[in-house]
């Protein structure tokens, strides 16, 4: 059986991820504010250290999986963003690095976003504070910042840095990978259409299948990552976005 940890378990595509999970056979090791089997504050470096010691304690040491998944939304406040949504993913990850290393065939797979694609809003200096793990100077930086932009550069960050970190985990036989989910039917979402603000970007939108993806689909690509099927792909973005990235930037490869 696998060792699988999943951040955001709790709701959303946590939980579908976890659902998914679980009917394959594995064991779960959920990671959430609540409803989950270790309950952590990710947004706090305590919190992201209790969470990754419980995980290895009641994994005995072996990952075959990691999902981080927890993240807050652009109607979040910024600075909080930034640190569940890059600090938090990341501390997830390399801190069970380690875990990964020895378990059979392991993969990991950062959730970030189709947000991470839309370069205009990036932060450049928020960016480049993260990818250095500079987490006071990120949050400093963007605490005048709308939660919109805060949002967009974090999820970008994470996406760099599992580009960034796909060398050194590949040399140690772990495949480490992003998705990067479009609009998809989860409470985030519904919380989005409920502020004009947000609603009017998703409702114009171009999604070239037409249609609203659900967190099940996305969970389907999160295990196809983690799974045999995918034992040559490492080390990249993988929108599941309804092709809205590849209309929005045809010649971005």
């Amino acid at each position: 059986m696998k060792n699988v940890v999943v951040t955001g378990s709790a709701s959303g595509l946590g939980a579908a991820i976890a659902g998914r999970l679980l009917q394959q056979g594995a064991r779960v090791i959920g990671i959430d504010r609540h409803d989950a089997e270790i309950a952590a504050d990710l947004s706090q470096a305590t919190g992201r250290d209790e969470a990754v010691e419980h995980a290895l304690s009641l994994a005995d040491g072996v990952l075959d999986g990691v999902v981080s998944c927890a993240g807050l939304g652009p109607y979040d406040e910024s600075q909080a963003i930034m640190s569940v949504n890059y600090f938090g993913a990341v501390a997830i990850l390399d801190g069970l690095k380690d875990a990964l290393s020895r378990g059979h065939n392991p993969a990991a797979v950062a959730i970030s976003s189709l947000a991470a694609a839309v370069k205009p809003m990036v932060v450049s200096e928020c960016l480049a504070a993260c990818l250095d793990d500079d987490e006071a100077k990120a949050r400093e930086i963007m605490k005048e910042q709308d939660g919109n932009p805060a949002y967009i550069t974090a999820k970008r960050a994470l996406a760099q840095a599992v580009r960034r970190r796909a060398t050194e985990w590949g040399q140690l036989g772990i495949r480490l990978n992003a998705v990067g989910p479009g609009t998809m039917q989860t409470p985030m979402l519904d919380r989005l259409m409920s502020e004009e603000k947000h609603a009017a970007g998703i409702r114009s939108l171009p999604v070239p299948l037409n249609r609203v993806g659900s967190a099940d689909a996305i969970a389907g690509t999160v295990c196809f990552l983690l799974g045999p099927d995918a034992s040559y792909v490492h080390g990249v973005m993988l929108y599941a976005d309804g092709g809205s990235q590849a209309f929005l930037a045809p010649d971005d490869i």
